[in-house]
């Protein structure tokens, strides 16, 4: 899990093209379910670092998507990790990073035919997940945000956040077949 603190990203504003995510590392092994010669399950890891700019997450969704079917993940799954990968990124950009483009988002994620895991971690303050009013309460029905967290608890199989002088992350996970 990431626990280093968060860097300064103004070279990004400095250089229209770097506003693209900034890719620190992709590497992986063939998909489909290859085992090693240890007999392992081969996967695939991804690690990005982006400055808390909402317009980054359709290249975030589009690389989460790359993954998943790559690892071979059905098409219902696969939506399910979209939409909470979505709403995850977007939070720490929005809630834990107030869109400081100063302030990154680290987003490392392992995926296997087998296991699909990310963690998500911001710069923030932090927050109780326990302590956020319920969206299915007949006074917050009508509020326009909210539901977030209650949706990717819904999509996932695990999520457990940390919350730490350095930020916070998320991590979510859903296993395959």
């Amino acid at each position: 899990m990431y626990s280093g603190s968060c860097r300064s990203t103004a070279w990004f504003r400095q250089d229209p093209a770097a506003r693209r995510p900034y890719v620190r590392r992709i590497h992986g092994a063939s998909c489909m379910g290859e085992t090693r010669q240890d007999g392992a399950e081969s996967g695939v890891t991804l690690e990005l670092t982006i400055p808390s700019n909402p317009d980054l997450t359709a290249e975030v969704d589009r690389r989460i998507e790359e993954l998943t079917t790559r690892t071979g993940f059905d098409q219902g799954t696969r939506g399910d990790i979209m939409i909470a990968v979505n709403e995850a990124v977007k939070n720490a950009i929005l809630h834990g990073n107030q869109c400081d483009e100063s302030k990154q988002v680290v987003i490392s994620c392992k995926c296997s035919s087998a296991l699909f895991r990310i963690h998500i971690c911001d710069c923030g303050g932090g927050f109780d997940p326990d302590g956020l009013p319920d969206p299915r309460n007949p006074d917050n029905l009508l509020k326009e945000n909210g539901r977030g967290i209650l949706m990717i608890k819904a999509l996932m199989d695990e999520v457990e956040f940390d919350i730490t002088e350095h930020g916070t992350s998320v991590t979510l996970t859903k296993y395959g077949h």
